[in-house]
Order: structure tokens, then C-alpha cells, then sequence
């Protein structure tokens, strides 16, 4: 879930990325500024920051399935935008061929604390739509938490078509998932190719201006995943 989305059922969308420089992101970001609207949530220096715990099964199933390119794949996580919150969402987020869908549900600290140690057992009993599926997925597949990702997002929006585009910087990683609420969790500062990354995310086309805009730049879509990198990094 994006920082200020509903939780629930998501819709597919396409989602491209792209490796770019600390320049090109600067000079993307000032050409967004004029056309696009800033998300709310951005601090005066137009971020704000984005926590991750990811979740796997024993056998790694989401990794190697990223790793070894398969089309169809998903990721499993909890997500916070800020420490001192009370919730944090569960989120789904699947790939099927070009398209991808999340579904979120959101929960409580204590819930958090339960699902991270081991104990998925009061997922169906939640009044949420997406209860049951996340029960079914955390019980048949045994899936525990792995590793603790965060980074400092730019977000640039147009309600028409749904387009997003976030420059991701920053990466930070740590081993210990029992401190997704903590601020002073250890997190170790993860290398990015070009220094940041650019993600462009749509319904069904991304408008000619926009195209215009992206074009100033040598961009080649690539396979990214903070989950991956991060991993290879910690070497886990």
C-alpha cells in the first residue's frame, strides 16, 4: 500500500523500474514537480520513509522465484511509514505476466508481534476480506520473516489513468526482524547500481508527456527488487 491508499483490494497495473543516477533522478523530480502532484505525505524535502519486514517460505520460494525470473511470482510483507504508528500493513503483492496486484489488510502492533513470532492463528478471526487468504498462505507455507528494508521515497501522482512514478534512495537493510517499530533498529547501508531507483506505475498507458519527460534520460526497464538486493548484500 502506498503512503494515504485505503487498504483492501487492489486493481493490476503495470509497474516498470529503472536504475538511475542521483542527477537524473534530480532532474526527474524537477520536471514531476511542474506537472504532477506530490504526495501528501512528503516531508519538506518533498520524501518521506517506507519500512519493510518481507516474509518466506524455508525453502526461499519467493527468492528463488525472482531470482530465476519467473514470470508469475509475488512478495509477502509488512509495510510502516513511520515508527511511532500503531499499524502496520500486511501486504500481498503478486505478478502475473506484465500485471501486478496488492492486496493490504492492516494490523495492530500486538498482531505484528504474534505473526513475526511464528503465530498466524488469529488471522481468519480479523473483519477484514483478506483475512482467510493471508491465513491460508502463512499456514500452508510456513512462512517466516527474513529481513527488515528501508529507503526514502520522492512520489509523483496523476489521478487520471492511475500513474505513480517514486525515486526510491537510500536502501538500508537489517537482519532483525523483531524491530520493525524500532527507530534505532541496526540497518546496514545497502550499495544501489546507479544510486536510486525510479519506478513507473500504471493502469493501462503512460501519457505521451510523461513519455516525453522520461525520454530526456537513457532509461532501460530492468528486473529490480529491493527484497533481492538486499538479501545478496546481507548474504541471507
Amino acid at each position: 500500500m502506498e503512503a494515504g491508499q485505503n487498504p483492501g483490494s487492489g486493481v493490476f497495473r503495470h509497474e516498470v523500474k529503472y536504475h538511475i543516477s542521483e542527477r537524473e533522478a534530480y532532474m526527474l523530480a524537477q520536471y514531476f514537480r511542474c506537472i504532477m502532484r506530490t504526495d501528501k505525505h512528503a516531508g519538506s524535502d518533498g520524501q518521506y520513509w517506507i519500512r519493510s519486514l518481507y516474509f518466506d517460505t524455508p525453502g526461499n520460494r519467493d527468492y528463488h522465484d525472482k531470482v530465476n525470473g519467473y514470470t508469475d511470482r509475488r512478495k509477502i510483507r509488512l509495510r510502516i511509514y513511520d515508527t511511532a504508528t500503531n499499524i502496520a500493513m500486511l501486504e500481498h503483492k503478486s505478478k502475473r505476466g506484465a500485471f501486478v496486484h496488492k492486496e493490504s489488510m492492516p494490523l495492530d502492533r500486538q498482531n505484528v508481534s504474534t505473526l513475526v513470532n511464528g503465530n498466524c492463528a488469529f488471522l481468519p478471526f480479523l473483519p477484514h476480506g483478506a483475512a482467510h487468504q493471508f491465513y491460508a498462505c502463512f499456514q500452508r507455507e510456513l512462512l517466516r520473516p527474513i529481513l527488515i528494508i528501508d529507503y526514502e521515497r520522492q512520489a509523483f501522482e496523476l489521478p487520471f489513468e492511475s500513474i505513480r512514478i517514486t525515486i526510491d534512495r537510500s536502501l538500508r537493510a537489517s537482519m532483525d526482524t523483531s524491530r520493525l517499530f524500532d527507530k534505532n533498529a541496526p540497518c546496514l547501508r545497502v550499495p544501489n547500481e546507479r544510486g536510486c531507483i525510479l519506478e513507473v506505475k500504471y493502469r493501462h498507458a503512460i501519457p505521451d508527456f510523461i513519455r516525453s519527460i522520461l525520454s530526456e534520460i537513457d532509461l532501460t526497464g530492468t528486473s529490480i527488487s529491493k527484497y533481492i538486493i538486499c538479501r545478496q548484500t546481507l548474504h541471507i
